[in-house]
């Protein structure tokens, strides 16, 4: 009975890994170089959490633009949105953004969630 119990824990365990592989899977995104785009996460300010920046962007290769909040259609107090941002590819090549849900205040606190995006530059068309 015992072995089970612990063949049990071990392949949850295992399992659990898996899924934690699965969910940091930057996502990729496309652009070329000199144009806009947008990227954008599900966010509650009414919680004190907020998408911040992990890492600084590179200015050599994107410039960020814009950022804002936008609320959701519900009217209901405490209901979440999105926060937006809108970079600007500088030059080709490749630059990770990597993003915490995390409060500003709390220093020693791990976030509650970490997105990652692969920003891939190509040239700018021909005209």
């Amino acid at each position: 009975m015992r072995k089970i119990i612990y063949f049990i824990f071990v392949l949850l365990f295992l399992s659990s890994l898996c899924f934690a592989q699965e969910a940091k899977q930057p996502k990729v995104v496309e652009v070329r170089a000199g144009k806009s785009f947008t990227i954008s996460l599900e966010s509650n300010a009414t919680t004190g959490y907020a998408w911040q920046f992990a890492k600084p962007l590179d200015p050599n290769m994107l410039e960020l633009k814009n950022e804002k909040y936008v609320t959701g259609n519900s009217k209901l107090v405490g209901s979440g949105g999105k926060q937006v941002w809108t970079l600007k590819a500088l030059k080709p090549g490749k630059e990770t953004i990597f993003l915490k849900y995390a409060r500003s205040w709390e220093k020693d606190v791990p976030p509650v969630q970490e997105e990652s995006f692969v920003i891939v530059i190509k040239e700018q068309q021909s005209h």
